[in-house]
């Protein structure tokens, strides 16, 4: 049983489960630090924090594919620290105030597209040095956050409009990090099937 498990750890769709489970955990564990509120309440510190929070989840996985992946971590929390502090907010942990699913959808997908691209070119910057098409990485990042953010800012809007309860944001916000995962660990799949293929 066990040489199944870790056959199935160490092929493509092991990649993108351990990608999955390292990104929500990362984000679960942030939730100690980095509180769900509105966007002027989630500032550079809080993004720099949960930047760090879940890209050292995520580097548990990365170490044992890149050298020098440490990084990733420093990388992550800075990005998350500059998209909070320039006026956005830390996106991954901000309900809106509105509960409009329409306007939800409309700034979900342009707020998305936003954290996606500086996301997506801080965590480039570790993988360029590693990987061929590290550019990708931005590509699948500006399409994860964009589905995600909107995913999770709609169903947010309708659990919370459901049950009055502002629990059904966090809910949102779970679903739409696990959007981004995976989705993004697509490209983290490509990229270590290719390292492989390299080293063989």
């Amino acid at each position: 049983m066990s040489d199944i498990l870790i056959k199935l750890l160490k092929n493509e769709s092991g990649v993108w489960l351990q990608w999955v489970f390292v990104t929500i955990v990362g984000f679960l564990l942030s939730l100690y630090w980095v509180e769900i509120g509105e966007r002027s309440d989630l500032r550079a510190l809080e993004g720099a924090i949960g930047g760090m929070a879940i890209g050292f989840a995520q580097w548990f996985l990365l170490k044992q594919r890149f050298s020098q992946s440490g990084w990733w971590i420093v990388a992550s929390m800075v990005s998350w620290g500059l998209l909070g502090g320039s006026g956005i907010g830390a996106l991954g942990w901000v309900a809106p105030k509105v509960l409009s699913i329409p306007v939800r959808l409309v700034y979900g997908t342009i707020d998305g597209a936003i954290a996606g691209v500086v996301i997506g070119v801080g965590q480039w910057w570790v993988l360029k040095n590693h990987v061929k098409r590290a550019w990708l990485w931005i590509l699948f990042s500006i399409v994860g956050w964009t589905m995600g953010l909107t995913f999770a800012w709609v169903v947010g809007a309708v659990l919370r409009g459901f049950t009055g309860i502002f629990l059904g944001e966090v809910v949102g916000l779970i679903f739409g990090w696990f959007i981004f995962a995976a989705i993004t660990g697509i490209a983290l799949c490509d990229f270590a099937r290719s390292a492989t293929s390299s080293n063989t």
